[in-house]
């Protein structure tokens, strides 16, 4: 069963949202009608946030938080950020979620007040889901993010998303949640768009004619440990920079300052700014890489530090 999960960027629930959602007892028997099945997030209002869908994530489990006996978990898998967040509400001043149809704008609030987990029907979940990827399938986006000219098929250019037919969407939809190809270009756009296509390491930003960048999208804590497609566990870097970062023989502080193991050979540390330098990170502070991720990074970047055998 499809449904909507509310969150905030500033919550005083104990979550780390692309991993698991914590939740009050009172939403257990909706958040168990989700599990198996992708649910949409919607990020509010409160917590300084803005009211829009920003991110789909499959439920695996529901399990009790031990540490409070009023408190669950949804524990979470494949979260992928939107490509682009989609408004609570829709064009032409309506709303995405049926329950919501009809209700004046301004007992909106009262509507969905209380329900911070709730069951929607697969049409809303897929036309949410449609709207936040389908710049990404634009044909023009696709030098740029790696994309192969045969998925063109799953986007006319000539029609604007609302007025695909509902089969195109559900196809679109279910390509979205089971190619990796797709996920993965749509966080390598997210990630070159924060960083404005520069390397965060070199800070050089190189492109072609055809507006592809030699940058690219590193995850800073792998998908392989369960890292999550999103800006936060990103980095732009260089073919280079990527390979050296992806074999911890560079890493970063909590204040992204450069860590660099004494393995590399000097002339590539001369390509470098100097140990302890800040790189470049974006101006939107919710786009800059979490501690925690990189954190993990550090923990097999260290042992390198300390024991150069382990470096190649």
């Amino acid at each position: 069963m499809k449904a909507i999960f509310d969150t905030r960027p500033a919550t005083h629930y104990k979550d780390a949202i692309e991993s698991r959602y914590h939740f009050p007892a009172r939403y257990l028997s909706e958040a168990q009608r989700t599990i198996s099945d992708w649910i949409i997030f919607r990020q509010t209002r409160r917590g300084s946030g803005k009211s829009s869908y920003v991110a789909i994530t499959r439920v695996e489990d529901v399990v009790p938080d031990r540490e409070d006996a009023t408190h669950f978990y949804a524990l979470l898998s494949s979260y992928s950020q939107f490509y682009q967040k989609v408004p609570f509400r829709k064009p032409g001043d309506s709303y995405w979620e049926d329950s919501l149809k009809g209700v004046a704008s301004n007992r909106v609030g009262a509507a969905i007040r209380g329900k911070s987990v709730r069951v929607v029907s697969d049409l809303n979940y897929i036309e949410i889901v449609y709207t936040g990827f389908a710049e990404l399938l634009s044909p023009r986006n696709f030098a740029r993010l790696e994309l192969h000219d045969s998925l063109n098929e799953l986007y006319d250019p000539t029609r604007a998303p609302e007025l695909q037919d509902a089969l195109t969407r559900e196809r679109v939809v279910q390509t979205l949640t089971s190619n990796r190809i797709l996920r993965d270009a749509s966080f390598r756009g997210l990630v070159l768009n924060a960083y404005e296509d520069t390397c965060a390491i070199t800070g050089l930003r190189i492109k072609n004619g055809l507006e592809r960048t030699e940058t690219q999208a590193a995850h800073i804590r792998p998908v392989a440990d369960d890292g999550p497609d999103i800006v936060r566990n990103g980095l732009a870097l260089s073919a280079t920079c990527h390979w050296t970062f992806d074999r911890h023989l560079i890493s970063l502080t909590d204040d992204c300052e450069l860590l660099i193991s004494p393995n590399l050979p000097s002339k590539f540390k001369r390509l470098l700014p100097p140990e302890g330098e800040k790189v470049f990170i974006p101006s939107n502070e919710n786009e800059r890489p979490n501690p925690v991720f990189l954190a993990h990074h550090r923990e097999k970047f260290e042992p390198k530090w300390a024991n150069p055998q382990l470096a190649l």
